[in-house]
């Protein structure tokens, strides 16, 4: 760590600058700030990374609080693109050498664009829509063509360990608040239904979005705990703890059938079980802290309506209506009720409304931008008023939302992506970082049924991040 205290220094006065500007609350500081940020990585990319590990995944709690850094991720990449590019401005054979999962990745964009384009969406929604698949895609570009040292790659593992415990000690206290502590007064003021109001959203204002991301930094703290000698294994088994107890506070059913799904895949590929021993240690005291954790919330919520309007048995009711919610949120997830709400306005509506609008456009779809993607939130969809859609549609389900607005040949494209990503998977299975690259590709499978995960940044920055890793760590060569 001694060789790299100028790199922590750096990123020590970047997060104060942030926190000035937060409580500055000028956009234009923000944008000052961020722009400096930026240039620190250009000179040196290792901390542009470091600055993306700490800043993504609380992106949404810093443009809430102030809307100057919403360029701050963007601008990084930005930045650290144009230094790879002068890096190798004397070898252009490198900066245009690409992997077969590359191209196919290329081929899905072509499609998507020129279908939107066919249909008549705008040029800057087809942009919003490409910024949200590919600049993470970027991260990957960057680092596959750096020398990451494993020192190197440790700090960043140590950074996402730091971030994710502050998240999780966020995300405690905002159960145990009910949402009165520790987040902007506009999230405190949310109408919830009971389901979601038992949920934590965390800085990455979604219990989806938390829970995946925990996920991912324990997985990375597995990993590292094997580098790690001495007391502060004990500091670190306390951080799972925590990132575990986060975890289960999210009630997130997605993650919890990625976890499933990538157990099984784990043990009939490593048929190993003493490493998951220790895990199920942590799992075990985790729920223990879930559950004191639920306990200090109902004590919080019996004073917090006590003090606030004096009705004891307001504060009763509300608290039998949370402990019903919280088993409902896992036992009925796939009752008679919660499948007949899909049908009519849930997940199963908009399957039969994806299938509704790819007979009309099977080919090629009906381009980026056009059914419950992040663009669509922002720009109106052509298509919207042909199939009666509301403007606030969101697909929640990322296979639906490929076959709409790409058709045929843009699931062609994907599956070839993931086939050539699965066989880099498959050559990477003695590499220390290979149960990470199987979750990866594990939530993007089975997430994808219930998440539009290619838009997930915070996932996504790891998922490149990790895949250029695993590039440049190997020497693979590059297909021409």
């Amino acid at each position: 760590m001694k060789l790299y205290q100028r790199e922590l220094s750096i990123l020590l006065i970047g997060i104060l600058a942030v926190i000035a500007g937060l409580l500055i609350g000028n956009t234009k500081v923000a944008l000052a700030i961020s722009f400096l940020i930026a240039v620190a990585g250009i000179l040196k990319k290792e901390l542009g990374l470091l600055f993306l590990l700490v800043f993504i995944p609380v992106r949404p709690f810093l443009i809430t609080v102030n809307p100057g850094f919403k360029i701050l991720g963007d601008m990084i990449i930005f930045f650290l693109l144009v230094r790879t590019l002068f890096d190798y401005r004397k070898d252009w054979k490198k900066l245009f050498s690409f992997h077969s999962f590359e191209w196919c990745f290329f081929a899905f964009a072509a499609i998507g664009v020129i279908s939107a384009l066919l249909t008549g969406v705008t040029l800057q929604a087809i942009i919003f829509q490409l910024r949200a698949y590919f600049l993470f895609y970027i991260v990957f570009y960057v680092v596959k063509r750096m020398e990451l040292s494993m020192s190197k790659i440790r700090l960043l593992s140590i950074t996402t360990f730091c971030v994710a415990i502050l998240l999780s000690l966020q995300g405690i206290i905002e159960k145990i608040s009910n949402k009165t502590m520790l987040m902007p007064q506009e999230w405190q003021e949310w109408v919830l239904s009971p389901t979601n109001r038992i949920r934590v959203y965390g800085l990455l204002k979604g219990p989806n979005e938390l829970s995946l991301y925990l996920v991912i930094a324990f997985i990375v703290t597995l990993l590292l705990l094997k580098q790690i000698q001495g007391k502060v294994k004990y500091l670190v088994y306390i951080g799972l703890t925590l990132m575990a107890t986060t975890i289960m506070l999210t009630y997130s059913r997605g993650t919890l059938l990625t976890l499933i799904v990538f157990l099984i895949l784990y043990i009939l590929v490593k048929r190993q079980w003493r490493p998951l021993v220790p895990i199920g240690l942590i799992l075990l005291i985790s729920f223990g802290l879930f559950t004191a954790v639920n306990q200090a919330a109902n004590q919080y919520y019996d004073y917090y309506l006590a003090e606030d309007s004096g009705d004891m048995e307001k504060s009763e009711k509300g608290k039998k209506v949370e402990e019903k919610e919280e088993v409902k949120r896992f036992k009925n997830a796939f009752s008679e009720e919660t499948i007949g709400q899909s049908s009519t306005s849930g997940r199963i509506y908009y399957v039969k409304k994806a299938i509704e609008v790819f007979k009309d456009h099977p080919l090629i779809g009906t381009g980026f931008a056009t059914f419950g993607g992040a663009a669509t939130l922002s720009y109106y969809s052509p298509i919207y008023d042909d199939y009666e859609i509301e403007t606030s549609f969101y697909s929640d389900n990322q296979y639906i939302l490929i076959l709409v607005e790409t058709g045929i040949l843009g699931v062609l494209s994907i599956l070839m992506t993931s086939y050539f990503l699965l066989m880099i998977i498959v050559k990477q299975r003695k590499e220390f970082y290979w149960p990470l690259l199987v979750y990866f590709f594990t939530a993007v499978i089975v997430g994808g049924t219930v998440y539009n995960i290619l838009e997930n940044d915070t996932f996504m920055l790891y998922f490149f991040l990790l895949l250029g890793i695993a590039f440049q760590k190997c020497k693979w060569k590059l297909e021409q």
